[in-house]
């Protein structure tokens, strides 16, 4: 099996200047986050642990069929692709987690599932397919991205 990249920002919120071009229709200004979607990114195998929320976009290794660490709140499709990364110690706060593609994302925390607070998207947007919002404690976590 291949594994395919995929575009993903887990970032505290801030605010962003506005960008001219294009105009996409999101709830939120998601301009910066857009941004380092479209930039360079460096790619990290499913399963990679990091210190720290990562000071940039990654492109996450998927693949096929892959089984994830926690059960999702949204079934798998064995025929669409997974991964997931940990965070070891995040601050508190309210994250985004953006994506530059179709797919569902849960966050654990303490082996629980988080509710995201809000969400948005846009499938035409280019460089962002939607982002979703958790509020976090300061305690490990893991994003998941499933059905990709």
């Amino acid at each position: 099996m291949r594994a395919s990249g995929f575009g993903l920002l887990l970032a505290l919120i801030a605010a962003t200047p506005a960008l001219a071009d294009p105009p996409c229709k999101l709830g939120w200004n998601l301009d910066s986050e857009r941004s380092l979607l479209q930039g360079r990114r460096p790619r990290v195998d499913s399963g990679t642990l990091f210190d720290a929320v990562p000071g940039t976009a990654i492109t996450l290794n998927l693949k096929p069929g892959a089984v994830l660490p926690h059960a999702s709140a949204k079934p798998a499709d064995p025929a669409k692709s997974a991964g997931f990364v940990t965070v070891r110690a995040p601050r508190a706060g309210d994250y985004y987690v953006s994506l530059s593609g179709e797919a569902w994302i849960d966050v654990v925390q303490g082996n629980a599932l988080v509710a995201s607070t809000a969400h948005t998207g846009d499938p035409d947007c280019p460089g962002l397919r939607k982002s979703v919002r958790f509020t976090l404690s300061a305690s490990p976590l893991t994003v998941e991205i499933s059905n990709a």
